[in-house]
């Protein structure tokens, strides 16, 4: 097994774990924000199509038109990147169920994209300006450590909003 395919098995093993919480935590609740985390499934699951665009695919391989044709970054970035909160914005968002959708379709294309990457390339500087890497192998590795992260939270999440 070669470096690509163990990052593509933790990338793999993250997301699975996540999916797991997305199938105990039914739709209807997503945007249920207990005071005591102050999050919410829907803006946990739109951060991470947040996250993995900037570390799976536009790090990789620079801006993605069809991720562009679907999703509209700016919002996004407004909706759920780092100076946001669940709170904001909540008739712009998008409904639950498109978002899921298009939390699929991320992981569609990162896993696209790691199957083009040559080991070779992993120390190449990332494609565009990532704040959280400066190869392409740190953008990669922070994908499944960061979304490990974040499961953390919706695994707390759903132990309340299994309560409720």
């Amino acid at each position: 097994m070669n470096v690509i395919e163990i990052i593509k098995d933790q990338i793999i093993s993250a997301k699975e774990k996540t999916d797991n919480f997305i199938k105990n935590i039914e739709l209807k609740k997503w945007n249920i924000s207990p005071e005591i985390i102050e999050t919410n499934m829907n803006w946990q699951i739109g951060h991470l199509i947040l996250a993995n665009y900037l570390h799976g695919i536009a790090s990789i391989s620079g801006a993605n038109e069809k991720v562009s044709e679907r999703i509209n970054m700016q919002n996004f970035i407004k909706f759920y990147g780092p100076n946001s909160t669940p709170h904001m914005f909540l008739d712009e968002k998008p409904k639950n169920e498109e978002l899921l959708k298009l939390y699929e379709f991320i992981f569609e294309l990162i896993y696209l994209e790691i199957s083009k990457v040559k080991i070779e390339e992993l120390n190449s500087p990332t494609e565009i300006p990532n704040p959280s890497a400066k190869t392409k192998y740190e953008a990669l590795t922070t994908l499944f450590k960061h979304q490990s992260w974040h499961n953390g939270q919706i695994a707390i999440l759903n132990r309340i909003l299994s309560n409720n």
